[in-house]
């Protein structure tokens, strides 16, 4: 099922844990980006990726629309990176991931857009912690995280007293993802080798195919 929703790959962060640029990093004979990008793409009617201004991305294989869009506000983390997403997306609402999270359960995906009804975010919490980079954003949120960053506070979810939120408890989507893997992100060497061993072991799918 493909909603008319936008999903948005935050690809320019700047890997200081990882070392070098996560979105090209190779795993099981493709790179990380389009890992997420072949998820999302089951999910959503259009892919956007931002990237940092001279950033360099592996090739794409998006059977749904896509653009690349640079940082419109440089340096300001995925804050920067999901208001320069909202502004480039076509569609009302739009899910944000980050491009190191290989294991997206699109079931789930799906589930978060369709709980928008009423809300500008929906953000689940896992263990406790919000998870600003799997969630559902209103076109409308741009305008409330452009008010944080020029008022120098960047951090993900600053500004989410401004507008109506959807938290989704682990009661809720754990029966989409019951080990929370959507939320795992590559961090370091041995989360590369264990998203391998993951994919490898068929946990989620290793080949998606989109459907209409």
């Amino acid at each position: 099922m493909i909603l008319d929703i936008t999903g948005i790959i935050l690809a320019g962060g700047t890997s200081r844990r990882f070392g070098r640029d996560k979105a090209s990093e190779p795993l099981n004979g493709r790179p990380l980006l389009q890992w997420a990008e072949f998820r999302l793409e089951q999910a959503a009617q259009e892919i956007i990726v931002v990237k940092a201004a001279g950033q360099e991305l592996p090739a794409l294989e998006a059977r749904r629309p896509l653009a690349v869009v640079e940082d419109l506000i440089p340096g300001k983390g995925p804050l920067g990176g999901i208001y320069s997403g909202l502004q480039a997306a076509s569609h009302e609402l739009s899910i944000a991931v980050a491009c190191d999270m290989p294991l997206l359960c699109v079931p789930l995906l799906r589930k978060l857009c369709l709980l928008a009804d009423g809300y500008d975010v929906v953000i689940p919490r896992r263990e406790g912690r919000l998870q600003p980079l799997h969630a559902v954003y209103r076109r409308n949120c741009a305008e409330a995280i452009g008010e944080e960053i020029r008022a120098g506070r960047f951090e993900v979810i600053s500004f989410l007293h401004a507008i109506r939120v959807r938290y989704v408890s682990e009661d809720e989507w754990a029966p989409y993802d019951k080990e929370g893997l959507s939320f795992f992100n590559v961090n370091a060497e041995a989360d590369l080798i264990q998203a391998s061993r993951l994919l490898k072991r068929n946990v989620v799918d290793p080949n998606p195919e989109t459907t209409a």
